[in-house]
């Protein structure tokens, strides 16, 4: 399948979610919306500052020590120091040479979480976090009337151009509905337009004049967003701009599309914005003397996992340190330390919460490069950034500083290219399933679909989806049981219910926000009614307080419904 294999080729194909709302011609209303099973409050965080600046940083007692290639990595005899303190690591620190616990996980097992959400923790520390995204009406009448010369002010006074206050309406509406959910975040992000407090301290202004600089003033937070923006690209390069104000490629599109319908705030030509998310591909080559020595296979699963995952082309040689370190490519481990770490050196729990199909074969096996390398990938994302994240992986400041030393050796060149990465549902009318798009596991569910027993609702969602995408639908009607989990009649059981197992080629194991089962989710759960399943079911919650929800036993397909 080329360099980065058939995983790589349907992340080009994919990004966030585009606008959908003449789907809604392809459905009859249902007669009744199910209020939504749970409801949680959704994580509005605005903007991230640098990722490495967010990211934990214990001191250790011990000096770096010399890493050479080929030595066994350990960490080193301390120096006692009476006034120091001393970093206390968890039980399962992470890392093969940091000694773990007994690891009873089974080789081969999928990223699930046991608590419930599964690919991404619910606790408030995690990094991921999905804002409230109301459903914009592509018209400026939609923005708040006495908001709009705040967005021009704002505009005016850091040069951001014509656009510049569709752009800050946009953001407005994303991140507070327009200051209507002012609440602080879980990653602790606050005001109306969403600031963490140490990025607030860099760049919000008093723009009122009455002494304090208040984000949850909105002449304040307005004027510092548009602050934030022009010092991180805007008005020449408005993707990097809003990219920087959040870090997720779907995230931009939702901000630029809904720049696009607020466009005569400022007076903006009609299509000045480019809405299709980029995804950066890497192209590396190593430092002499490493060329024939780090495998193909592992530089290519590098380049996959740190552009997948936000890490940088510093992220490709990091990654390539901790291979060569924990286990010089795989060659100092056994097949059973292979089978049970990875050529990473990752340790039972990292797998459990992390696990990537990085190659996507729809299976996580430890020992492959692509999995180990994606995992240990979107375990540092998931904790903030690249230092934050080999920290996870080994709780000691002297591995971390190891690992970026052995970067550094390995470090060569990378030519930056992006690629177009679009997931968008059709704008059809009527939209007739493409079969050569779609696969069904299951007989019985074929039959049951060319029998006319699956609700049009579900036919419809095939059809607008198999336009453009292929996917692999695991279960309909008469191959899923009468009952759920919770003891209830399922949808299924009735034709209202199907499960989606792959996207593009890349199975649903891949929980990764970024990844096309996310996306697909994301994008159902933006469409409008009634065309929106009143049941939509992932490994994560897509939605916030939507009535999306997530489950651990969903961490291998998309589930969409409706009721009757």
């Amino acid at each position: 399948m080329g360099r980065h294999g058939r995983a790589g080729v349907a992340m080009r194909r994919l990004g966030a979610i585009a606008a959908v709302l003449a789907m809604a011609m392809l459905f009859a209303a249902p007669s009744a919306l199910a209020e939504p099973a749970l409801e949680l409050q959704a994580d509005t965080t605005g903007e991230s500052g640098p990722q490495e600046d967010a990211a934990s940083q214990t001191a250790a007692p011990a000096p770096t020590p010399g890493v050479r290639q080929g030595d066994t990595l350990a960490a080193p005899e301390p120096e006692p120091e009476a006034d120091e303190a001393k970093p206390t690591p968890k039980p399962d620190s992470g890392g093969v040479t940091a000694k773990p616990k007994a690891d009873d996980a089974d080789e081969e097992q999928g990223g699930r979480d046991e608590a419930g959400a599964g690919a991404i923790s619910p606790d408030p520390s995690a990094a991921f976090a999905v804002p409230i995204l109301p459903s914009p009406s592509c018209s400026p009448a939609a923005v708040p009337a006495i908001l709009v010369p705040i967005y021009k002010r704002a505009s005016d006074a850091y040069g951001l151009g014509p656009q510049g206050p569709s752009v800050l309406a946009a953001i407005n509406e994303v991140e507070t509905a327009f200051g209507t959910n002012l609440n602080v975040s879980s990653a602790g992000a606050v005001g109306w337009m969403q600031f963490m407090p140490a990025t607030w301290a860099g760049y919000g202004v008093d723009a009122n004049g009455d002494g304090v600089a208040d984000p949850y003033d909105p002449e304040d937070a307005i004027h510092a967003a548009a602050n934030y923006l022009r010092a991180s690209g805007a008005p020449g390069d408005w993707y990097r701009a809003v990219f920087a104000y959040n870090h997720a490629d779907w995230y931009v599109a939702d901000v630029l599309a809904g720049a696009a319908c607020y466009a005569r705030l400022g007076n903006a030509a009609a299509g000045a914005f480019d809405l299709t998310p980029k995804l950066q591909v890497y192209e590396c080559k190593l430092a002499e003397g490493w060329r024939k020595r780090v495998p193909a296979a592992y530089l290519d699963a590098f380049e996959t996992a740190a552009a997948r995952y936000d890490l940088g082309k510093r992220g490709v040689w990091a990654l390539a340190a901790v291979a060569t370190l924990e286990s010089d490519f795989g060659r100092a481990m056994s097949k059973a330390e292979l089978r049970k770490h990875g050529p990473l050196g990752l340790v039972g729990e990292e797998w459990k919460r992390y696990a990537v199909d990085g190659d996507g074969d729809g299976k996580i096996r430890r020992q492959t490069p692509a999995d180990s390398a994606a995992t240990l990938a979107r375990m540092a994302w998931a904790e903030g950034g690249l230092r934050a994240g080999l920290f996870e992986h080994n709780h000691a400041k002297w591995y971390v500083d190891a690992v970026l030393a052995e970067a550094g050796a390995l470090e060569g060149k990378c030519e930056v290219t992006t690629v177009d990465w679009a997931l968008s549902l059709p704008n059809v009318v009527i939209a007739p399933i493409k079969q050569e798009n779609l696969t069904i596991l299951n007989d019985v569910a074929r039959e049951d679909l060319e029998q006319g027993r699956i609700d049009p609702r579900v036919v419809g969602l095939l059809g607008a989806i198999t336009q453009s995408h292929e996917i692999v639908v695991s279960s309909l009607r008469s191959d899923h049981s009468k009952f759920t989990v919770a003891g209830g009649v399922s949808n299924h059981y009735f034709g209202r219910a199907m499960d989606v197992s792959a996207v593009d080629g890349v199975s649903c194991t891949d929980t990764a926000p970024a990844a096309p089962c996310a996306q697909l989710a994301m994008t159902l759960a933006a469409l409008p009614a009634p065309a929106m399943p009143t049941e939509l079911i992932y490994c994560f919650d897509v939605d916030g307080p939507g009535s999306a929800f997530a489950r651990a036993d969903h961490c291998d397909h998309v589930h969409a419904g409706y009721d009757g």
